[in-house]
């Protein structure tokens, strides 16, 4: 469960610091308000493409931190991604590889966005989920 992000530097935040207690939370604001960056830094830090792009403009490097709780540990992924391309991961403060933390991150959160299931509407998709199942 995540509890805890930090992001600094990345897109148009030049910080956000979001604290998420054990019931629901739901993020909402107009458009523009910055949830998509949110969900970009999660995506960052569970070893996501980092792109040179997503550096705020004047800064150096974007860094995303996340800490969640995890089977009753604390753990902590980070990522820095510089404006020159090169990027940094961690877990628990010790570096590791981006494929590395895409994996430790793997147990620890998923990312559904509004249109997910659409790909039901296909009818080859929709034969192959089927197929799973039965």
């Amino acid at each position: 469960m995540l509890r805890h992000l930090e992001v600094r530097d990345l897109g148009a935040l030049e910080r956000a610091s979001l604290s998420i207690g054990p019931q629901m939370t739901v993020v909402t604001g107009e458009t523009g308000a910055g949830k998509t960056l949110l969900v970009e830094a999660l995506q960052l830090v569970l070893g996501g493409r980092a792109d040179p792009g997503l550096v705020r403009p004047g800064a150096t490097e974007a860094t995303v931190a996340a800490v969640f709780d995890h089977e009753g540990q604390s753990v902590e992924l980070s990522r820095t991604v510089a404006v020159h391309g090169r990027s940094k991961a961690s877990i628990n403060g010790v570096v590791v590889t981006v494929a590395d933390l895409r994996s430790s991150a793997g147990t620890l959160l998923d990312i559904h966005g509004q249109h997910d299931a659409q790909s039901l509407f296909l009818p080859d998709a929709a034969r192959r989920a089927l197929d799973r199942a039965g």
